[in-house]
């Protein structure tokens, strides 16, 4: 164990091994299981813990429990040139939105622009993930869920919209992507269940408790609601997710999804939007990336505030923390490192 950094380190290919084993132990086909796996290590490799193996519990016992079909096969019900419409029939959101971001970067290289929605789904886990797969195509990739009613929409005292992610990736040419992946909320939901997991406070600001009251004590928190980024601007963004994940794509909207971790026993119904943007469709693609390098570098030489060493630009400081991970290990938080030892020994896993 490394002190202040949790337990490992773990290699990559270790813990998705171990993911990976747990899925198809529960039922989950192969494939699917792979991309659950796959997902969960990247946030861990990016340091983005509450979208990492600390999900993995809640995984399992939805699919213990039967509200969540680990080998459910999406099927496509509405298609055009550049639009798909799938249902998720109830499976995991991971593999699905992958097969519906593979569908919108096909549509794309056909017709330029390529949208897929998708419903009746479950969590997605962290949507670069999805984009990311865009990026690697030299396509500009769009990835947004809504979620169960957990933040407070700017001015209320009660929890209505979801924290409602959603990521962007922009390719690049020698500059590493621009990557935006962000919850509508302060902070995640996982940022929170993390807090209380481990006994520690949050910050003023991040959520309110039953009451409507500003609150630092995570479980008040979770028995009250997140507060939106950026106020009015950020509650707005989190409604217009919920409207394109939830009317647009046949799904449910916030305040009648499952909550992932207290109602179990019911499938989520969630909806997620995923579009590939074909960049050679639009202009020259090496033009293209040639600009978005530059714009990069005149970032990247701009002089740092008060506070900063250097300025970046949005998913560098995550790419960073994912490289040297690659070379040092992965250091699991001591609560999802405990959870996984558990599912092992409950599934009799060596």
């Amino acid at each position: 164990m490394a002190e202040n950094r949790g337990v490992g380190p773990f290699t990559e290919a270790e813990l998705r091994a171990r993911c990976m084993a747990i899925l198809e132990k529960v039922g989950m086909p192969r494939e699917a299981a792979e991309h659950v796996a796959a997902c969960l290590v990247l946030a861990e490799l990016r340091g983005v813990r509450s979208h990492g193996v600390t999900r993995m519990p809640v995984y399992v016992e939805r699919i213990r429990r039967g509200s969540m079909d680990p080998k459910a096969t999406p099927v496509v019900l509405r298609e055009t040139a550049a639009v798909a419409v799938m249902d998720a029939r109830n499976g995991h959101g991971i593999p699905v939105g992958a097969q519906a971001m593979d569908l919108a970067i096909a549509k794309a290289r056909a017709a330029g622009v390529g949208v897929v929605t998708v419903r009746n789904s479950n969590h997605f886990g962290m949507a670069w993930y999805f984009v990311k797969r865009a990026v690697e195509q030299d396509m500009i990739g769009v990835a947004m869920s809504n979620a169960d009613s957990f933040v407070a929409p700017w001015g209320a005292g009660k929890r209505y919209l979801g924290t409602n992610p959603m990521a962007v990736g922009i390719p690049a040419g020698e500059e590493v992507p621009i990557g935006l992946d962000m919850a509508t909320s302060v902070v995640a939901h996982g940022k929170i269940k993390l807090a209380y997991d481990s006994g520690q406070p949050i910050p003023l600001g991040w959520a309110l408790d039953a009451s409507g009251a500003p609150t630092t004590d995570p479980a008040k928190a979770l028995e009250g609601a997140l507060l939106p980024f950026g106020e009015a601007k950020g509650s707005a963004i989190s409604l217009i997710i919920d409207m394109l994940c939830g009317p647009l794509a046949g799904a449910l909207t916030g305040p009648f999804i499952a909550p992932l971790f207290t109602a179990v026993d019911r499938p989520q119904g969630l909806g997620h939007f995923f579009m590939a943007v074909n960049v050679a469709a639009f202009a020259d693609l090496a033009t293209y990336k040639r600009e978005v390098d530059e714009a990069i570098r005149r970032i990247h030489a701009l002089p740092p505030a008060a506070g900063f060493d250097r300025v970046l630009v949005p998913g560098e400081l995550e790419l960073e923390r994912e490289r040297e991970a690659r070379k040092t290990g992965i250091f699991l938080a001591e609560p999802a490192a405990r959870d996984l030892e558990a599912l092992e020994k409950s599934l009799n896993i060596a």
